[in-house]
């Protein structure tokens, strides 16, 4: 029994020194990979930290993506660096968090093993002596487990929250760069859809203006009629512009003859206030002109130009040699030669700076729409005066028709005046008369009670008022002036 009693006792000894060893194991390794843990959860801080200095860094850049497009591209791959830098760190983490979740499935499983190891030894060593201890001793072993495995748990979840928790405010900012980067995609691809279709709509207005330019120059070029129109056109425009209107101020293709029965037909005619007018030509040729604008060598191009030149001094002496002025009566002498263009006449002049002066010298004045708008301006400006001048006549006929009929009225005013007079003068009489001969008898029948329902008669008064006379000098010497009746 003692033998028995010490057996127990060394087993008891022995196994309270192996559980103390195996717990303080356990212990040692969780705390050496507790302070793992804290050295990875600090350099998780410092780059948590630098992360948020390049996210800051990022940001302050991000304010300044609007300016062009060129500094919006950089910061988009800067920003696009920055996230694969991140989306690193993220996979690390989350590699390191996957690490020790199997170390702890590992220690977890090391610590099964071990129990079931010293479960068997101690069945071996003393089954009989550990039958009564076996179970407090399991019961122990199984509580020191459990509350090491909850502890170790408790503290995973502990920093995997708290690295969660670093990496959220992370994750945000990515999240809200890759949504920024979207929407600055998305207006720079609308902003250079935009200007596209804008380059090709001013290629296609351009692609126009120059289709029916050239249709323009060969129509002009081809057909002189065409050509004579069209100056017609511009002729009639400029004239419309400066407010005259046709068959009123001016009219198109009149026809006259000279005195030698010559059939003129000028382009226009303007009609100036008192009866005269200003005869316009609209055609002049353009064709050399058109021939240098096409042409390609430079000499060429001058070639035509000289030409162009010449065939408008040539059509300046022909119109000055058909002498409009004398075909038409109370017309200046001379006659208007209009160019369409200014460019046209700037080529011309130019070529032949005597242009000009030779043309006055000839009778014709040549005019470009610019001038010739100033011409027609200063016609209609004539024609407003002279319309102000007729209202003036017929205002100052008006007056003089007044003042007759006031004058006829004023004598009227007069006699009836004169009537009213003697009208009361004749009254005055008569009521005098019958006060003095016809009243006194007859209020004699009233002392007689001849009719008691009778009114009393009345005294007559005579009119003591006069008619006022005429005072204005002006009716009165107009009266004066008319025949008496």
């Amino acid at each position: 029994m003692p033998e028995n009693g010490m057996v127990i006792l060394i087993a008891g000894v022995l196994g309270a020194a192996i559980t103390a060893l195996f717990m303080g194991f356990a212990l040692l390794r969780e705390k050496k990979r507790g302070q793992q843990s804290d050295g990875l959860l600090k350099e998780a801080e410092a780059r948590l930290h630098e992360t948020q200095m390049q996210q800051r860094q990022a940001e302050h850049k991000a304010q300044h993506w609007g300016e062009t497009v060129g500094k919006l591209e950089r910061d988009v791959r800067e920003a696009r660096e920055k996230l694969q830098e991140a989306s690193s760190q993220l996979a690390a983490r989350e590699a390191l968090m996957l690490e020790r979740e199997q170390a702890v499935k590992q220690e977890r499983e090391t610590l099964t093993s071990l129990r079931g190891e010293m479960e068997e030894k101690f069945k071996g060593l003393a089954h009989e002596t550990f039958k009564a201890s076996q179970k407090s001793f399991l019961e122990l072993a199984e509580e020191t487990f459990k509350r090491h495995k909850s502890s170790a748990e408790g503290d995973l979840r502990e920093r995997h929250q708290a690295i969660q928790n670093l990496l959220k405010p992370m994750q945000d900012s990515l999240k809200r760069y890759e949504e920024n980067l979207g929407h600055i995609e998305k207006a720079r691809h609308e902003a250079y859809g935009h200007l596209t279709s804008e380059l090709k709509n001013v290629l296609q207005a351009q692609d126009g203006v120059r289709s029916e330019t050239a249709k323009l120059v060969m129509a002009l070029r081809a057909q002189p009629k065409t050509r004579g129109r069209w100056g017609e056109h511009q002729l009639q425009t400029v004239m419309e512009l400066a407010g005259m209107s046709e068959h009123v101020d001016f009219h198109m293709q009149a026809s006259f003859s000279d005195e030698n029965d010559k059939l003129l037909m000028p382009d226009a005619v303007l009609r100036l206030p008192g009866g005269r007018t200003i005869v316009v030509d609209a055609k002049t040729s353009l064709s050399a002109y058109f021939n240098a604008i096409e042409a390609v060598e430079e000499t060429v191009r001058d070639g035509f130009l000289v030409k162009h030149a010449q065939e408008i001094r040539t059509h300046m002496k022909q119109l000055g040699a058909k002498a409009y002025w004398n075909a038409l009566e109370d017309t200046p002498d001379f006659v208007a030669m209009f160019i369409p263009g200014e460019n046209f006449y700037a080529a011309a002049i130019e070529r032949d700076p005597d242009l000009f002066e030779d043309a006055i010298n000839n009778r014709v004045l040549i005019v470009t729409p610019t001038t010739l708008i100033a011409l027609a301006k200063a016609v209609a400006y004539g024609w407003r005066q002279e319309a102000m001048a007729e209202n003036a006549r017929q205002v100052a006929d008006l007056g003089r028709e007044l003042y007759s009929r006031l004058s006829t009225m004023g004598n009227h005013v007069v006699k009836t005046g004169q009537n009213l007079d003697r009208a009361v003068k004749s009254y005055n009489s008569m009521v005098g008369s019958l006060e003095r001969s016809v009243m006194p008898q007859a209020r004699k029948f009233e002392d007689l009670k001849v009719d008691d329902r009778a009114k009393d008669l009345e005294e007559l008064s005579p009119i003591a008022s006069d008619v006022r006379e005429l005072s204005s000098p002006d009716i009165i010497s107009s009266v004066d002036a008319l025949p008496s009746e």
